[in-house]
């Protein structure tokens, strides 16, 4: 009868302290919930989905283990979140090294965002929600004579906002209405619509923008509230007559279309060194420059912001303005103004004595002779141009002025630049170039034994099938940054101008690079492509070498990734 007493001894209960099996729960719920978003979010990003998958596993059960067969619990714990970390570490490290990991953030707000106890009733998942005095915007029943607008507004403008789009153009031509689209600074085409549903879809924008539907010739301006699959937008809604019919412009969230400050823009290390040098100098002529369309007001808003617009006065006279700067006076001046107009506008601003000014455009000998002097008396004024490069700027910039001592006796500085697409990390394809074609754009066949392009082939999964890639939403390349080229006016660059000789040894001793070598050692890096490169560069001096940087493509389309 001795087990009985011993038996007897026993406390029964108390085995598992539930203080110790919380965090247990806690680290594995969160891991199981990393998992299912790391299972979807490697297939978006082509990364090894089911050998990411068994390896988790495999990590959660060897921790599992561990934390139980362990002596003591504090090294359970321990040996169960160094299990975890790792795996955590290893994937956002293989991640970054094909996608990166920027757009995470975006994701991790939208996950919090999530959270929120107020939601708006959203709309069918791929449906652009419209609001109307702050309420939803009832959408209209199957026979109702408004569906077909409603649907035809859907086709026109679901699809480029899914794609990230911040413009989208309809335009009448050929008997019909074409949806055009601009992503990353490239104008994509849209599948045509119909005619007359394309003229209703315009009426439709137009009611919900609070615009008279009836008016078909006059300009009008209005805005949209929206709802895209939980993300709010606002639209910004253009219309006007032309001859083959009512045209619409509709710009997404233009209040985020200039949000770039100078480190965000793609600078150099050594560039950004400079032009912050050169802003905190804050005196002479800088002339920033670029051709049409390729992020001359992006450029000329994030220079402006560097600036401290509490402690400093700063005007601007803009002909086109797209965006009404924080601290900074904004002079409009009408598009069409004749050089007089633009000299009197100018020459007032300028009395006002502003520490900083921006001026769009300069035409006028006079207006560029009272720039000059009101820099050499201290002020700091950006000049903006359309040109090529640093030096055609130069050039226009000194025949303008009409004397090329003045003409640089207070510049300071010039800015060229461009805007490019980057591709796709996740579904870029690897070639390799020929070694006579690198050594043309100054690269190193030794080292460079590869370049990227956008694929030219679907993706296709094991059957065979083409799927798209939900990274890029199949438009090839993903992002954009600027590609720039700076040319200091110092003393030897003074000489060499007003003596008429070639700027290339005074450019070079400043160790400064032309456009097309600071683009194309983006493509070294496999930001970008030569395609792309030569697509920015097209009809620029500096794209003198486009047939050489043509001979480094592919000479046939690379295969499709699987």
């Amino acid at each position: 009868m001795g087990w009985l007493h011993v038996m007897a001894d026993i406390q029964f209960g108390g085995y598992i302290s539930p203080w110790k099996v919380i965090p247990l729960l806690v680290v594995v719920l969160i891991w199981a919930r990393l998992m299912t978003w790391a299972d979807k979010d490697a297939h978006a990003a082509h990364l090894p989905r089911i050998a990411f998958n068994v390896s988790f596993l495999a990590g959660l059960i060897l921790a599992f283990f561990l934390f139980l067969y362990l002596p003591g619990f504090l090294f359970g714990v321990i040996a169960l979140l160094v299990i975890f970390g790792t795996e955590v570490g290893v994937y956002l490290y293989m991640r970054s090294k094909v996608v990166g990991l920027k757009d995470l953030k975006k994701q991790f707000n939208a996950w919090l965002k999530s959270f929120g106890s107020k939601k708006e009733k959203k709309a069918e998942a791929g449906k652009l929600q419209i609001f109307r005095d702050g309420k939803p915007e009832p959408v209209p029943e199957a026979e109702s004579l408004d569906r077909p607008a409603y649907d035809t507004m859907q086709q026109a403008l679901a699809d480029p906002i899914f794609k990230k789009a911040d413009q989208v153009d309809l335009v009448p031509e050929n008997g019909a209405l074409a949806v055009r689209y601009v992503v990353d600074g490239f104008t994509y085409s849209g599948t045509p619509i119909d005619r007359q549903l394309g003229a209703d879809a315009i009426a439709y924008i137009k009611y919900a923008a609070k615009l008279n539907i009836d008016e078909r010739r006059k300009p009008q301006t209005g805005s949209i509230r929206t709802n895209f699959d939980g993300t709010k937008h606002e639209l910004k809604v253009q219309t006007a007559g032309t001859t083959a019919g009512e045209y619409a412009r509709i710009l997404i969230d233009p209040k985020k279309r200039f949000d770039y400050t100078i480190d965000k823009l793609g600078l150099t290390e050594a560039q950004l060194k400079t032009l912050k040098d050169s802003i905190n100098e804050n005196t002479g002529v800088v002339i920033l420059s670029t051709p049409k369309s390729q992020g001359l007001t992006s450029l000329s808003y994030a220079v402006i912001k560097a600036h401290d617009v509490v402690l400093q006065f700063i005007q601007s006279v803009e002909r086109f303005s797209e965006e009404e700067l924080e601290g900074v006076t904004l002079n409009k001046l009408a598009p069409a103004a004749t050089g007089a107009e633009e000299f009197k506008m100018v020459d007032w601003v300028i009395s006002q004595e502003p520490n900083v000014m921006l001026v769009d455009k300069v035409e006028d000998p006079k207006t560029a002779a009272a720039i000059i002097e009101a820099a050499k008396g201290g002020k700091r004024i950006y000049v903006e141009m359309r040109a090529n490069s640093a030096f055609e700027a130069l050039d226009q910039w000194r025949r303008l002025v009409g004397d090329n001592h003045l003409a640089v006796e207070a510049l300071k500085l010039i800015v060229n630049g461009r805007v490019l697409r980057k591709l796709c990390m996740a579904c870029k394809v690897a070639y390799a170039p020929e070694p006579a074609a690198l050594k043309k754009l100054n690269m190193n066949p030794e080292k460079v034994t590869q370049l990227f392009q956008a694929r030219t082939q679907p993706i296709m999964d094991p059957k065979g099938r083409p799927v798209p890639c939900e990274f890029c939403n199949d438009l090839r390349y993903k992002g954009r940054t600027g590609v720039f080229e700076f040319l200091v006016v110092d003393d030897e660059i003074r000489q060499a101008v007003e003596a008429g000789k070639p700027l290339t040894q005074p450019f070079r001793k400043q160790r400064g690079r032309y456009l097309q070598e600071e683009a194309f050692a983006l493509v070294e890096k496999g930001d970008t492509s030569v395609q792309e490169v030569l697509r920015i560069l097209k009809g620029s001096p500096e794209a003198q070498g486009g047939g050489n940087a043509e001979a480094a493509a592919p000479r046939r389309p690379a295969p499709a990734r699987k």
